[in-house]
């Protein structure tokens, strides 16, 4: 498994070892390997005139491979975070959701609250100011330096929701998503729902996603102002704008864990291929699911590998040779090389499924494949490699 790296102290305080003893202390801890999430940029902005350092973790298999991912942008990350990458990292390792790059974006100006409208006057007002490093620094940087595709999603939480909202009435195509969890409109007495009218300047919305939330157990006048928000977004509807309002369990910070969740499920409802015809090795259905969210999200740059994973019809082939059932593990296979021709793996695993099947003549034909394929510069690449040489001597072949 790809471990990611780290610089600064971003170091979770999550090490499996850490070196640092008291100095009365007279069992010294063992030592072990730091268990670490991503990295810590600083980064010199001229628009806020001040150093920010901005986190970014990537998936497992980034360093590995030449997909584009899509990227969360999290303007909670001083508390949420680590909570991200987890829930991004298990959705995605699913295939309940793509893989995804995971950004913790740095405090931004005034708290992330709009200035109001009569305080405005000729110079940019902090959330100018903050939608300007968001689109011509931070953006830039990230697609710069990482694989990234069209697909943004922004996340904010109490006041980082309310400026979420901000974005999307404002600025609607920096992101694609919008994840606003307890979106602060009561703050100022009410003021951004009293104005929401003069705040919402775009209405049309197609093709973006909104996913609002708000705890149970909020406050009464969290409460009575997001059914207002609801009952304004329910009368004035965005053109092209897909959106949900969820109630949730828990108070205003317990709710976090599930915005991010939720959020992302409601955002890629429907992503995951389902098991079945996979199980069963219909080609043909699984063709037209693909087919179908190649018409849904290639447009924001979404490639097969994203979509189907290899790993993930790999890992159904092999159960269905452990329930020996032969011509579906070859079936489903072989399509998961057809997919992956370049991958050394896919051919191996392929390779594997005749031999058990007794078809040592297109075992060999996949497994010298497989041996051409591999370059042997990793550790896996080298335990594929070596698998499919000691195969072809089994099979009397020689090197």
């Amino acid at each position: 498994m790809q471990q990611f790296k780290i610089s600064r102290i971003f170091r979770l305080g999550l090490a499996v070892g850490a070196v640092a003893v008291l100095a009365l202390s007279a069992t010294a801890q063992p030592q072990g390997t730091d268990i670490v999430l991503g990295k810590s940029f600083p980064m010199t902005s001229k628009i806020l005139n001040r150093e920010v350092n901005v986190f970014i973790a990537v998936p497992d298999g980034y360093n590995s491979g030449s997909a584009r991912y899509p990227v969360l942008y999290d303007l909670n990350s001083f508390i949420s975070f680590t909570l991200d990458c987890g829930t991004a990292g298990l959705l995605g390792r699913v295939s309940i959701i793509p893989d995804m790059i995971v950004v913790g974006v740095p405090s931004l100006e005034r708290g992330y609250v709009p200035t109001p409208f009569e305080e405005r006057g000729a110079d940019p007002t902090p959330t100018d100011l903050s939608l300007k490093f968001i689109r011509e620094e931070l953006i830039p940087f990230v697609e710069k330096n990482y694989r990234t595709n069209a697909f943004r999603i922004l996340y904010g939480h109490s006041v980082g929701g309310l400026f979420t909202m901000y974005t999307l009435f404002n600025e609607p195509d920096l992101f694609t998503a919008y994840l606003a969890g307890s979106p602060w409109f009561q703050t100022n007495n009410q003021y951004w729902l009293k104005n929401i009218e003069k705040m919402a300047k775009n209405r049309s919305l197609e093709g973006k996603f909104l996913f609002m939330t708000v705890g149970k157990e909020e406050t009464p006048l969290t409460l009575d102002t997001y059914r207002d928000l609801e009952k304004w977004m329910n009368g004035q509807p965005a053109s092209g704008l897909v959106w949900k309002s969820a109630w949730l369990e828990g108070d205003h910070g317990s709710m976090v864990g599930r915005n991010i969740y939720d959020g992302l499920l409601f955002i890629f409802g429907g992503w995951r291929v389902p098991d079945e015809p996979i199980i069963q090795a219909d080609v043909a259905r699984i063709e037209e699911y693909l087919k179908s969210h190649d018409d849904k999200w290639s447009k924001y740059g979404f490639e097969i590998s994203s979509i189907f994973p290899e790993a993930r019809l790999n890992a159904f082939g092999y159960n269905l040779i452990s329930r020996k059932e032969y011509d579906k593990a070859v079936k489903i296979l072989a399509y998961n090389a057809k997919l992956y021709p370049q991958s050394y793996n896919a051919q191996d695993s392929l390779a594997e499924a005749y031999l058990t099947k007794g078809d040592k003549e297109q075992a060999i034909h996949f497994y010298k494949l497989a041996v051409q394929l591999n370059p042997g510069d990793t550790a896996f690449a080298k335990r594929i490699l070596e698998n499919s040489k000691s195969k072809l001597r089994e099979l009397g072949v020689e090197e």
